[in-house]
């Protein structure tokens, strides 16, 4: 692959650059594709509109099972915990939303964690009329900070109830894969008694809303950007690694109520290693989803209509910017980075 080697003519400290692998679980590759998401989410914001995050997570059993079924759940939870928000809000608060969504397969700890984040506006065109909806509080709401999306109690069952419909009709149709430590369900009864202790459980949906009030949807953007590609960890939350162990920064989650301190963690480089590669995700794997409804389409700007597309890259020697021509008819489709 090779690389270079820089030199700094003050201090003297060396520093080394390698060329692009391309993998998007590389440190330090995928830099084109942030900056793509991250302008492309960050156009989709309409200013003057609040916007929250909502974050929907599976229980341990189905994380697990994930394992070996990476491209069914990569889909699966996604569009489950878009379709319960989506219903939640047209049912509560009368409008169409659109989102935003990232998928995340780990916690702090680089332990097994699938759960999806969603950018939802507080405010859309009504499903009713053409008139603008805000979301409010019902009356009688405990809500006194003026911030209020849906019921979240409602939208875990809602969502708790989508996802395991949708897993059954996977299940029934033959696209689950039960092998291994799993291959028990593939009897219907064991199934069946996986199914109603997930129904006994309260799931996770947290709805956030800006928490200062600088706080802005594209610092939700940039958040999510900088874990788009990468792998689980960044290099700077490792402060030691070796032959016997890895010691790195993370939230140890014994704080009830969750924490945002970050403590030095110790484990073998073994169980580091094999931490790390549980989140290597197949190339069929859509991370970052666009949930389209009307605002989206009225914040996105209409395409001027050319033979020829101006490229965002520019020339290093002169600065100046190349142009990419679309296929002629009979060519190549043009290829989507984002489906």
């Amino acid at each position: 692959m090779g690389g270079r080697l820089f030199r700094c003519e003050d201090c003297h400290e060396t520093t080394s650059l390698y060329n692009s692998c391309g993998d998007r679980h590389c440190p330090a590759c995928g830099g084109s594709k942030r900056v793509d998401f991250n302008k492309k989410a960050s156009k989709l914001i309409i200013d003057g509109v609040v916007y929250y995050q909502v974050v929907m997570t599976l229980p341990s059993e189905l994380s697990e099972l994930a394992l070996s079924n990476r491209e069914l759940f990569g889909s699966l939870l996604p569009r489950s915990a878009w379709s319960s928000l989506d219903r939640s809000i047209r049912a509560e608060q009368g409008y169409e939303a659109a989102a935003v969504s990232v998928l995340h397969t780990w916690n702090q700890q680089l332990m097994n964690h699938w759960h999806v984040h969603l950018l939802v506006p507080g405010a859309g065109p009504s499903v009713e009329s053409d008139r603008w909806v805000e979301a409010t509080p019902p009356a009688g709401s405990r809500n006194d900070n003026g911030f209020y999306l849906v019921d979240a109690d409602s939208l875990r069952l809602r969502f708790r109830r989508t996802l395991l419909r949708r897993l059954g009709r996977a299940r029934a149709a033959g696209k689950l894969k039960l092998i291994g430590r799993h291959a028990y369900l593939q009897d219907d009864d064991n199934w069946t008694a996986l199914i109603n202790d997930l129904e006994s459980k309260t799931w996770v949906a947290y709805i956030q809303p800006p928490p200062t009030t600088e706080s802005k949807a594209r610092h939700v953007v940039n958040y999510l950007t900088r874990y788009l590609t990468g792998g689980p960890i960044s290099d700077h939350r490792i402060l030691s690694a070796n032959r016997r162990s890895v010691t790195f920064l993370a939230r140890d989650g014994k704080q009830v109520g969750g924490q945002r301190a970050q403590v030095p963690i110790t484990i073998s480089t073994g169980e580091f290693t094999r931490r790390w590669s549980e989140h290597i995700q197949p190339n069929q794997l859509t991370k970052a989803r666009y949930f389209e409804g009307r605002p989206i389409h009225a914040a996105l700007p209409r395409p001027v209509p050319s033979d020829v597309q101006r490229s965002p890259r520019r020339n290093r020697l002169c600065r100046g910017g190349f142009r990419r021509r679309r296929p002629t008819a009979g060519g190549p489709p043009l290829r989507k980075l984002w489906q």
